[in-house]
């Protein structure tokens, strides 16, 4: 008696699978990138309040990029490396980006929580 395998179906489940955690991995850099973003927005340095709401997350092609600053807040780069008023307040992203990446994107993929 011979099995008949067909391998088509197996690849179909390969490719399947592929997609699906090609999402996943894009939806946890998103969440990342997120995160990223409330917790710099917390440690940013607030008078107005402008800086704290200029943040933004973009996706651009396959990665993530936390920016702050903009023609209403062009003091935003400077701001992260200097503050002689609030100098707790320094690389507040990447205080932000440090603290996410140690958690890893395991903390982030769907299912693995």
């Amino acid at each position: 008696m011979a099995v008949k395998v067909k391998i088509s179906k197996v690849n179909g489940g390969v490719q399947a699978f592929k997609t699906v955690q090609k999402e996943n991995i894009k939806n946890a850099k998103r969440a990342m990138g997120d995160a990223i973003l409330g917790r710099a927005t917390m440690i940013a340095p607030k008078l107005t309040g402008a800086l704290r709401s200029d943040g933004r997350v973009e996706t651009v092609d396959t990665a993530v990029q936390v920016t702050f600053g903009d023609g209403r807040v062009p003091y935003a780069r400077r701001r992260h490396f200097e503050n002689s008023k609030n100098p707790q307040t320094t690389n507040y992203l990447k205080k932000a980006g440090d603290s996410v990446a140690k958690e890893g994107i395991k903390n982030w993929m769907k299912g693995t929580r």
